[in-house]
């Protein structure tokens, strides 16, 4: 007389039990990266994300003083998207335009 049991191991992750999870209807499909370059503007699109890393030096002091001005403006401002990346590209924007550039 032996009592019929589970075994100790299973061969079936856990996980595998789990139904599967309902797709969002709020996401908006992603563009085709294959595609030809649109020749509608950033403003007719929508607003246009910070993508792409732009790798250069600058001095420690300046490094020191832009992460003193970021800490600064988000406690002033209490705006969390306020970053060392959006500052420089609106100082960049700013001056390529002071420049006509």
């Amino acid at each position: 007389m032996t009592a019929q049991r589970q075994p100790a191991i299973r061969k079936t992750h856990p996980a595998e039990d789990l139904p599967e999870r309902p797709l969002r209807s709020d996401v908006a499909p992603l563009p085709s990266p294959a595609g030809p370059a649109s020749s509608v503007t950033a403003g007719e699109q929508g607003p246009e994300g910070l993508t792409m890393t732009h790798n250069t030096r600058i001095r420690p002091s300046l490094k020191a003083r832009l992460r003193r001005g970021v800490d600064k403006l988000r406690y002033e401002t209490g705006d969390r998207t306020i970053s060392e990346a959006s500052l420089t590209d609106k100082a960049l924007e700013e001056y390529l335009d002071k420049h006509g550039l």
